[in-house]
């Protein structure tokens, strides 16, 4: 018989809307005091919780470049991003997986296929927005190996290392990276300078995913 082709089922790559990056974000919505640009904590008074409030939300997730609807998230909406949030933080621990409220949400999205390859899930609004996060999602738990808490324990960032040796140590190398040599310095240690740059927690481009 002619082989024309495979005849096991294949892996194809398909494009997300969303990048990781909107889900490492959303993961970052709680985050320490230090978490915030030029931040000078001198008291640790917790987590910083952005879900709380709509208008919070909105504006930390547009603040960080992260597209959002138009209308404001209604309270069903923050918990699925709190569901998200927290079960990309609990990937650092290696017994931790899907959590039963993530795997809801991934259980209630549908989704389209188009034919330039892209993966869309059904429905508008937020709706759409947090079915679109799944696929990024399930990327983020592929990579879960490469997945960091920023090293200043002030802020609590958490980004994906893409670093050839695996060893990045901060969530942006000019903000809490500079603190730190900053700090060594005053103390006697090494000394450094850093530059301002945007933080890159995660691949900010929509990513091509294996399905």
């Amino acid at each position: 018989m002619s082989r024309v082709g495979p005849r096991e089922p294949g892996i194809v790559g398909l494009a997300t809307r969303r990048p990781i990056a909107d889900v490492i974000w959303i993961a970052n919505t709680r985050h320490g005091p230090g978490g915030h640009w030029f931040a000078r904590v001198t008291v640790d008074d917790g987590d910083h919780d952005h879900l709380r409030m709509a208008p919070e939300a909105v504006r930390y997730l547009a603040d960080h470049k992260v597209a959002v609807p138009s209308e404001p998230p209604a309270a069903a909406d923050l918990e699925r991003l709190v569901a998200i949030r927290e079960m990309v933080r609990g990937l650092r621990d290696h017994a931790a997986g899907w959590t039963p409220a993530a795997e809801r949400i991934l259980a209630a999205t549908t989704f389209r296929l188009g034919a330039d390859r892209e993966l869309a899930a059904d429905g508008d609004g937020w709706d759409g927005f947090i079915g679109d996060l799944m696929p990024a999602l399930l990327e983020v738990v592929r990579l879960r190996d490469r997945l960091r808490i920023c090293g200043n324990p002030h802020c609590r960032l958490v980004f994906l290392d893409a670093s050839k040796s695996s060893t990045r140590r901060w969530c942006d190398d000019g903000g809490c990276g500079n603190r730190d040599r900053v700090k060594r310095h005053r103390a006697g240690g090494a000394t450094g300078t850093g530059r301002r740059r945007a933080a890159r927690i995660g691949d900010d481009e929509p990513t091509t995913i294996r399905a």
